[in-house]
């Protein structure tokens, strides 16, 4: 919180000042930091109110196919203007008892993840394994270590890889995404992908 916020009063100050040399600039900061603050409170009340039981799911027949598609069209644009391909296969005869769009806010965040790591593909693909529905979500990146995996979805954790673009979520994407799929009795994990990159899967229970 203090970082956007040190960057926030610092331009402020500068624009009430008069001592901003681009008024303009000063204020995309200003506009990009308080973003920034915008969705890490609303990360934290989303895991506020997980780790509280108070976060209400909305469990009913889903079909994660559609929901994760859906997903996929809405993080295009991103991916596009990233230069990165954003490729997905979707089973269409596959029902999990989810909350839809707490499932979509789950595969959202791990798209996010992997677009900011990314080198030039990233792809998602819903499936089967036995008696559970499995959520691919692979990069071509420069991939996990042994060391990072089991601490990949504590809250605010660091990873020794760097995302070549620049860092522009709370730090709580996949905590969150952690939390949601437990809430609805299902998992997450990570690991190193064939050939490189970094392979995250969420799964979930076939009725």
């Amino acid at each position: 919180l203090r970082t956007p916020l040190t960057s926030i009063s610092g331009y402020a100050e500068a624009l009430a000042d008069g001592a901003a040399p681009d008024p303009r600039a000063a204020g995309e900061v200003i506009s990009d930091n308080a973003g920034r603050l915008n969705r890490l409170v609303d990360d934290l009340l989303d895991l506020a109110r997980l780790t509280s039981r108070q976060f209400l799911l909305d469990l009913k027949p889903t079909d994660p196919g559609a929901v994760v598609a859906a997903a996929v069209a809405g993080h295009r644009f991103a991916a596009d203007s990233a230069g990165i391909a954003l490729e997905g296969t979707f089973a269409s005869d596959l029902e999990i008892a989810a909350d839809a769009d707490r499932v979509a806010q789950a595969g959202g965040n791990l798209i996010d993840n992997a677009l900011k790591y990314a080198s030039s593909t990233v792809i998602v693909t819903v499936g089967s394994d036995r008696d559970r529905v499995v959520i691919t979500v692979e990069d071509d990146g420069p991939g996990i270590s042994a060391e990072d995996v089991p601490y990949v979805f504590e809250r605010l954790y660091v990873t020794k890889q760097r995302p070549r673009r620049a860092e522009n979520s709370s730090g709580l994407g996949l905590a969150i995404v952690r939390q949601l799929a437990e809430e609805m009795g299902g998992g997450v994990a990570a690991s190193a992908a064939p050939g490189g990159g970094t392979r995250m899967i969420l799964s979930f229970p076939s009725p």
